[in-house]
Order: structure tokens, then sequence, then C-alpha cells
């Protein structure tokens, strides 16, 4: 588990510039994936060789399930060749001769921030005492940064302030002598996911994803828990989200998670959190 957020936050510092990814080359026409970006019937494309050197212009005549079939206009096209988003210049020489530059192409890197509404459900186990079940809600606040990996694949780390308050009753007086027991709970929270976008489109992108939590205890209350041995957890998280795309590049991300407390000698959990936010590409 260590391995796997070392390598996301290590990935998550390098921001690579964006380029499509040609599948096949046959005549003059080219089958693209658009990775994830918001392309359209007529937008240019050029292509490069690994020299850098310009080799092809093209345009993109259709579109669909994120793959483009473009048409070359200019030049000779090769599977080889690194294709980018092509804005033309001013002048017709430009048009015609120039290729894309990387402070052109749209970054798949984004931060923004979500507020999250929790559903807890927890298991007690007292010793001596029989399980004593608990339910309750929360809120949590989470900043996020997101990477693109490859194809429709993408990662997503979200860290801040995480919650978990459950209560209930039990019919013997184990709760340090009542009947009514409570846990309230507070952590800085770091959350790591791998997601996978199947279904994207010009206004969103729906996607499944799943990976681990890190939560670390700053405040604890109970009085049927010993919150001397609460320091640290761990969860298993699987996501369902939504990014809807605005004007720009913002974005609204809207995600459901549950995650998974492995259980233990005394106590068992779960949570399902929804979360939405605000989100921008940079």
């Amino acid at each position: 588990m260590k391995i796997l957020i070392t390598t996301l936050l290590l990935t998550s510092l390098v921001s690579p510039a964006y380029a499509l990814k040609t599948l096949v080359v046959k005549n003059d026409r080219a089958l693209i994936d658009l990775e994830g970006e918001d392309l359209k019937v007529g937008d240019k494309l050029g292509a490069r060789s690994s020299d850098g050197k310009p080799r092809a212009l093209l345009e993109i005549k259709q579109v669909k399930d994120g793959k483009a079939v473009a048409m070359v206009v200019k030049g000779r096209m090769q599977k080889d060749f690194s294709v980018e988003r092509y804005t033309p210049g001013g002048s017709a020489a430009a048009k015609t001769s120039t290729a894309p530059t990387k402070s052109l192409s749209k970054s798949k890197s984004a931060w923004g921030f979500t507020a999250g509404y929790a559903m807890n459900k927890m298991t007690v186990k007292p010793s001596g005492a029989s399980s004593i079940s608990l339910s309750g809600s929360s809120f949590n606040v989470s900043g996020f940064y997101q990477m693109h990996l490859d194809g429709g694949f993408s990662a997503r780390i979200l860290g801040g302030y995480e919650t978990l308050q459950a209560s209930g009753s039990s019919a013997a007086a184990s709760c340090s002598g009542s009947s009514d027991c409570k846990v309230e709970l507070s952590y800085l929270g770091l959350e790591a996911l791998v997601r996978y976008s199947f279904v994207r489109s010009q206004s969103m992108d729906v996607w499944a994803g799943a990976g681990l939590g890190f939560l670390f205890a700053i405040g604890k209350s109970s009085n049927v828990l010993d919150t001397s041995k609460v320091s640290t957890n761990q969860t298993i998280v699987g996501s369902l989200g939504l990014d809807y795309r605005l004007k720009g590049n913002n974005f609204i991300p809207v995600q459901l998670d549950y995650a998974m407390f492995p259980d233990n000698n005394t106590s068992s959990a779960n949570q399902i959190v929804l979360r939405a936010g605000y989100g921008f590409n940079f």
C-alpha cells in the first residue's frame, strides 16, 4: 500500500505535455484515440516525427466513443508520429506549415475541492458484552489533484478533513455505564484512486475507480471505544463518479465512495460518502 501511494504521489508531480495517440493509419486517413480531449469535427491536428519536425496536418472528419477519424490535409502521416491539437497562426504560411507546440496542448491535470456527506455504519464489540450497532452521518471537506495516465485511465488524489460519527443504544449499560453509545472521530485523510472513464463525451466523463484511504486521527471521543488505541486507519475504497464540463477549463466533480474499514477485534465500520465540488484543468 505504501508503494502504491508513493507511486501516485510521485507521478502526480510530473505533468507531461498532452498528446493524442494514433491507432491506425491507412492511405490518407488516421484513427486517433482522443485520450479524453474535447475535440470535434473540423478541428485540426498536427503531426511531428521523432526529431520534432512537422510532417502532416490533419482534419477531424468523425468523432465517436472517444476516437476520431482524421483526414490528412497536408504532408504524409505515419503511425509513429506524435499528434497534438493544432491551432493555426495568423499567416497563410503558418496555416500550411506550422506544427502544434506544447503550449497549445490542453493539460489533463486538474486541481479542485469537494465537500462530502458521509453515511456511517459501525459495529463495536465491547469486552464481555454483545456487539453494538451504531449509525450516523457526518461531513467532509477535501482538496484534490488528478492527472491523466493512459487512454481512459487517470489518477485522483484527495486530501483533507474526514469524519466518522455514529451512535446507538445498547440493552446493557455497556457504554461507560450508559445505554447510549457514541463514537465521534475526525481525521486528516488521504485517498488515492485509479479511475477508468467508461463514458466520455464533450460534456462529461463518467468513471469508476478503486483505491486506498489513509486516515490519521486528530480528534476522538467515544464512550464505547478505547480511544487510546485509535491513531491511524486504512480503508479500501470503491468509487463511481461524474465530471461535468463547464465552459473553459472548469468542471463539476461528483463522486460516490464506498469506504470499508478492515475488521479488527473491537470494531468494524463502513462509509458511503457523496462528494461534489469544483475543479479546473491547467
